[in-house]
């Protein structure tokens, strides 16, 4: 699988949001590193997309409460967007859980609907906060 690269063209010109996102795109390319090393322990699956659930939700609450404390008009439909991705990474962890799954494609599934998302969620939605934040002396 072909790992996710993270150029400059994703950056929302703020700094702690950009280290977020490519620490973000460095854990899923973990999980590309899973598949490339045709690993099928269901464990270490686990922990990977495990640790990128959980640092998804701390990187999306980042931005939330920047929303909230600078009144960002666009909050409601960009936490929404949120709100699916957390449903998606809840939804992988049960399903490795789950003893009927085939880690190799799962892993390919949530690799790529994590990386695509991130990818499509930054120039797409993040990109609409960043002259907002940068006026609002976010840098």
């Amino acid at each position: 699988m072909k790992k996710f690269i993270w150029t400059k063209d994703y950056s929302v010109s703020i700094e702690m949001i950009d280290e977020q996102h490519r620490h973000f795109l460095d854990i899923v390319n973990k999980i590309a590193d899973f598949i490339n090393s045709k690993a099928s322990e269901k464990e270490v699956l686990f922990d990977i997309v495990n640790q990128m659930g959980n640092y998804a939700f701390y990187h999306l609450g980042t931005e939330e409460e920047l929303f909230d404390k600078l009144d960002y008009p666009d909050a409601v439909p960009h936490v929404e967007a949120h709100n699916q991705f957390r449903e998606m990474a809840n939804g992988y962890i049960s399903r490795i859980r789950k003893d009927d799954q085939n880690i190799e494609k799962l892993s390919e599934e949530v690799a790529e609907y994590a990386g695509n998302w991130l990818l499509k969620h930054i120039l797409v939605a993040d990109k609409k906060y960043s002259a907002f934040f940068n006026e609002h002396g976010v840098k």
